[in-house]
């Protein structure tokens, strides 16, 4: 239906001009030619003012009256039924849109398409995890829709956008707009319209953090202290490979699991689990071993023989792994 309003608003257009040149043509007689007469249609229709390529004589003047008249309002109309059109495409796709969006159930929403949003909704894809994304932005929606993402087009501070979302099936929300005032409101809108949903919310200025908790969220993420404590943490401690961290705020569990890599902790090389005395130290568990080839033993013997190519998982609380990377003893790598 849409394809057949362009044909239809395209004819009219061509139409209008065929029968305005054809007038020129007749009344200016030999010396005008089709093109010329195709022109002066053109510009006469478009009102731009442009001098006339002969000189017209009354009967062509008449025509010329006739024409912008008559015509102009032909192709007022041409375009106001392609701006429709537009309005309506724009609809069909907010409607298309909220129909796979009523289909979501124990999903995830992203609130905002920024730098931080775009790699959460990568992540997630790639888990291929259910989420769908609010952003009211008509340049990343273009982005969104393109990448074939579910998504909202709306304020995602409004109630009935975060409705729409179907927030009251979700299982989690991340607010990652470009203020921590629009990451507060959604935060507390959001904790209101679900009191069980897991909320993560951006803060961009750590005297935020505890308002955004106030208001609801179970997590605060300050992206530059994040990663400025990442950052210090590769260049204090290389061997750290990666963190993870196990939170339940519920059953007062905090602890992180890290890959420490053995190649330049010379103390570790040759000795096995058991006589490191790393669980009766630090009271940290190797939950597992990699070594270079890719090749990983969970949960290891204790007389499994550590070597430079591997590298360890170790699951403990914060404060245990800091005193274990306190003790190691490193050897610069040849």
């Amino acid at each position: 239906m849409g394809m057949s309003r362009i044909a239809r608003v395209f004819l009219l257009f061509v139409t209008v001009i065929v029968i305005g040149a054809s007038g020129y043509k007749i009344l200016g007689g030999e010396e005008w030619s089709f093109l010329d007469s195709i022109y002066m249609a053109v510009i006469t229709l478009s009102t731009t003012g442009v001098v006339e390529v002969r000189e017209l004589t009354p009967s062509a003047k008449i025509w010329t009256i006739i024409l912008i008249s008559f015509g102009i309002g032909i192709v007022f109309y041409a375009f106001s039924q392609a701006t429709e059109l537009i309005l309506n495409i724009n609809l069909l796709r907010r409607n298309k849109m909220e129909k796979r969006a009523s289909k979501l159930k124990n999903h995830f929403i992203v609130c905002g398409y920024g730098r931080m949003g775009k790699v959460i909704c990568e992540e997630l894809n790639s888990q291929k995890l259910d989420f769908l994304i609010v952003e009211n932005n008509n340049e990343k929606i273009t982005i969104i829709s393109e990448l074939g993402y579910v998504f909202i087009e709306g304020d995602a501070t409004a109630d009935e956008t975060l409705e729409k979302s179907h927030i009251d099936q979700a299982q989690g929300l991340v607010a990652v707009l470009s203020n921590d005032s629009d990451n507060l409101f959604v935060t507390m809108t959001a904790r209101t319209l679900n009191p069980d949903l897991f909320i993560t919310s951006r803060c961009s200025l750590d005297q935020n953090v505890s308002k955004m908790k106030r208001a609801g969220a179970n997590k605060v993420i300050n992206p530059y202290v994040a990663g400025g404590h990442k950052m210090a943490e590769l260049l204090i401690t290389p061997y750290v490979e990666d963190t993870v961290e196990i939170a339940s705020p519920k059953h007062n569990i905090d602890l992180l699991i890290e890959e420490i890599n053995l190649k330049t902790i010379t103390q570790f090389h040759s000795v096995t689990i058991r006589d490191s005395n790393i669980r009766e130290n630090f009271q940290l568990l190797i939950v597992g071993i990699f070594d270079d080839e890719g090749e990983t033993t969970l949960n290891p013997d204790p007389d499994y023989t550590m070597s430079k190519d591997n590298t360890l998982l170790l699951l403990g609380e914060k404060e245990s792994l800091l005193r274990f990377k306190q003790s190691i003893v490193m050897k610069p790598s040849p």
